[in-house]
């Protein structure tokens, strides 16, 4: 499989693109930690004011423009356009990122909050996950304008501070566009962005990006159990840890029901004329009708089962003594789910609740959303991404589908009924894969330029008048 930078192409299109001055300036936002806890009331906000000060000192053709509104600790930007018939488009990103573990520090080749541009490589928190989505996209918007662009559709920038805890920023941010009676034609937000093998899809060989059209439901179940503990010599009727264990036991165990859904099956049509590996080759010749059998498929595949099912992750249990002989008290767990499209917060909680036969076992979530809605694909806001890549990757088979993680984008989904997840920065599956919310998150700068370029080149199509 070639390297993602062996698709690039078009990389002397603005030439007197500034890309220099682009990397010093994500590099000092990188140098802010801007790290968001899930209670605002121990957040650190002067990084924030911090980077947005640093946001308003380097783009000001952009803020001379638009109109900068804070939203709490969020950042809301709006670029007029002329033509008030067009509905607006939004760019967004956010400015958090998440904390680097403790201990692990002396992992790093460069220090975490470095920013340190070196090997070719632009390093540190928020270089893939995603501080570099919201200073590109300002890099885009600042070039069209410092060199007389007319917005003629009406451009936000969206930029929450809570996307890796609450979301309630983008929320926010969402809740007073809706009351000022905005809807968007499309919004895009991070996403995919990771060169893959098509062998996956049994189309070895084959470069692939996703752009992604929704995102699965997301739920933290907390199980407890109360107990009066004791000398482990007399553990009559079970430990409490012993019923959490079976209780956790038997949500993991549960029933599947894989379902190929209609977004998982427009995935594998635009994939089928390249799926050269049975069993899917044969399968993909009839998909609506094949779709059980196909579902069956991806449900015992390590990479393939996340688009057909729920996912179950047993993350985190409490309560236990460090002493051996002694039975534990009160004790918490909590599963991760990741619904899947068709599925509900609903139905899952029935699911569990049946599964879970120990009266004494408690359950309840501790926060839980539906699948998102799917975006459209026949609208301007899919057909413009996809053009965008494909003239800057070219060479990539770039498909639609759905993200196993969690964005803003569904925040908006009130009014806008195309959300796109698809950040523009091509990279190796490798980097992607370790360098989000792990050691050493590094963005090549050939990337970092290129998505830059992308983001110019959408909004050139999208927003603004020929220059």
């Amino acid at each position: 499989m070639k390297a993602a930078t062996d698709f690039f192409s078009q990389e002397d299109d603005y030439p007197d693109l500034d890309i220099d001055g682009a990397l010093h300036r994500l590099s000092n936002a990188i140098q802010y930690k801007t790290i968001h806890s899930s209670d605002p009331a121990t957040t650190d906000f002067a990084p924030f004011e911090a980077l947005q000060a640093h946001m308003q000192q380097s783009y000001p053709h952009v803020f001379a423009a638009g109109t900068f509104e804070r939203i709490g600790h969020s950042v809301l930007i709006t670029l007029p356009g002329s033509d008030s018939s067009l509905r607006p488009c939004l760019y967004m990103s956010h400015q958090d990122v998440v904390p680097v573990v403790e201990g692990t520090e002396a992992d790093w080749t460069y220090p975490p909050f470095s920013g340190a541009v070196a090997e070719g490589y632009i390093w540190g928190r928020g270089t893939l996950d995603i501080k570099q989505q919201v200073f590109a996209i300002l890099e885009a918007a600042e070039y069209l304008l410092s060199h007389g662009a007319s917005f003629t559709r009406t451009a936000y920038l969206a930029f929450g501070d809570d996307e890796e805890t609450t979301n309630a920023g983008a929320l926010a941010i969402a809740n007073t566009l809706k009351a000022r009676g905005i809807t968007l034609e499309f919004l895009l937000d991070e996403g995919s962005g990771k060169l893959d093998d098509g062998a996956v899809f049994g189309a070895p060989g084959l470069p692939v990006c996703s752009i992604d059209l929704m995102e699965k439901g997301y739920a933290d179940l907390e199980l407890s159990v109360k107990s009066p503990g004791g000398h482990s010599s007399r553990p009559f009727g079970g430990t409490s840890l012993g019923r959490l264990a079976q209780s956790i036991s038997a949500i993991v165990e549960m029933p599947q029901s894989p379902a190929l859904s209609p977004l998982a099956q427009a995935m594998l049509a635009s994939l089928a004329p390249h799926i050269t590996e049975e069993p899917l080759r044969s399968l993909v010749q009839d998909i609506p009708g094949n779709a059980t059998a196909i579902a069956e498929h991806c449900l015992h595949h390590p990479r393939l089962f996340p688009f057909v099912s729920t996912t179950i992750a047993p993350t985190v249990i409490r309560g236990s003594s460090s002493a051996c002989n002694v039975m534990p008290q009160d004790m918490e767990a909590v599963i991760n789910f990741r619904i899947a499209e068709g599925d509900s917060v609903q139905a899952l909680e029935a699911r569990c609740r049946k599964a879970v036969t120990d009266s004494g076992v408690h359950l309840r979530f501790l926060q839980a959303n539906d699948p998102s809605h799917t975006a459209r694909m026949d609208g301007l806001g899919y057909s413009a991404v996809k053009e965008s890549m494909e003239h800057y990757y070219p060479g990539v088979t770039f498909f639609p589908s759905m993200t196993v993680g969690a964005t803003d984008a569904h925040q908006y989904e009130e009014i806008c009924d195309t959300c796109i997840r698809c950040a523009p920065f091509l990279s190796d599956a490798a980097d992607v894969s370790t360098g989000v919310h792990g050691t050493n998150e590094r963005l090549s700068v050939r990337a970092y330029a290129q998505g830059i370029r992308v983001l110019i080149h959408l909004m050139e199509q999208v927003n603004t008048l020929a220059r």
